[in-house]
């Protein structure tokens, strides 16, 4: 009986040790926020493309799974460069997402931009560099 009483306790302990995403670990998420514009070229009647860092202040949201639909769990607000950076993770998946700005004829709106990842880690660093929000004139 007390081995069992023993070998109970230790396996609540285990399942209790096991670690979900979110914050308390060592591994890192950062990336940059860019926009692309495609437009034809009045000169060539080519489509071009421009690529261009976002001003400061764009949020970036990430959710501790990979459920869109959730609340986000924390949010980063990028630099003059667009760079955005999530510390302190433990190891699992993650969803980080920012807004887009689009225009119809009438209409401005905003929609949500997904990136999925997943840390299979510890003291690792996920880059994402193609975090694009695109807009067409």
């Amino acid at each position: 009986m007390k081995n069992i009483a023993i070998f109970l306790i230790f396996g609540i302990l285990l399942y209790a040790c096991k670690k979900e995403a979110g914050e308390g670990g060592t591994s890192v998420i950062e990336g940059r926020v860019y926009k692309i514009y495609t437009f034809q070229n009045s000169q060539t009647g080519q489509m071009d493309t421009l690529y261009y860092q976002l001003d400061a202040g764009k949020d970036v949201y990430i959710i501790y799974s990979n459920d869109e639909l959730a609340i986000y769990d924390d949010k980063f607000e990028t630099d003059y460069l667009g760079r955005y950076r999530f510390e302190f993770l433990r190891k699992g998946k993650y969803t980080i997402y920012t807004y887009a700005d689009s225009s119809d004829v009438n209409t401005t709106y905003d929609y949500p931009v997904f990136r999925h990842i997943e840390i299979k880690s510890n003291n690792s660093t996920k880059n994402i560099d193609d975090f694009v929000i695109e807009k067409n004139q």
